[in-house]
């Protein structure tokens, strides 16, 4: 079993609470994921020349929002899937397709990674 968590990148909260479940540590406030540029030598240039911000916000939707904040190192895929669906039904249809692919986008950003659950098992 694999568990998606957060990387170490900036974001933080905006906006009222939307649907969550009754979590602690969840909200179900919208997330802004805040990455700082990179520039080149002769980008930075032009930049501090115009004068243009050194960072980029993403703000996430609320279904993205939600499984941010569920994506805490402690939630397998198989839970965060089903906190999901019961928090919003039809408009997660199809789930497990849905969830996965916005977790996958999440990696490819380099704002998730997957770690491998650790096995108490140790045959």
């Amino acid at each position: 079993m694999f568990i998606p968590h957060r990387t170490d990148i900036q974001w933080e909260y905006f906006g009222p609470p939307g649907p969550h479940p009754e979590i602690e540590g969840v909200c179900g406030r919208r997330v802004r994921i805040i990455q700082e540029k990179s520039f080149s030598k002769f980008e930075k240039f032009l930049s501090t020349l115009m004068k243009a911000p050194k960072h980029v916000n993403r703000d996430l939707d609320d279904l993205n929002s939600l499984m941010w904040e569920l994506m805490d190192g402690e939630r397998n895929f198989v839970e965060i899937i089903q906190l999901m669906d019961s928090t919003f039904h039809e408009r997660m249809i199809p789930t497990t397709e849905r969830t996965l692919a916005s977790i996958d986008q999440l990696v490819n950003l380099g704002y998730v990674r997957i770690e491998p659950l650790a096995d108490d098992d140790p045959s």
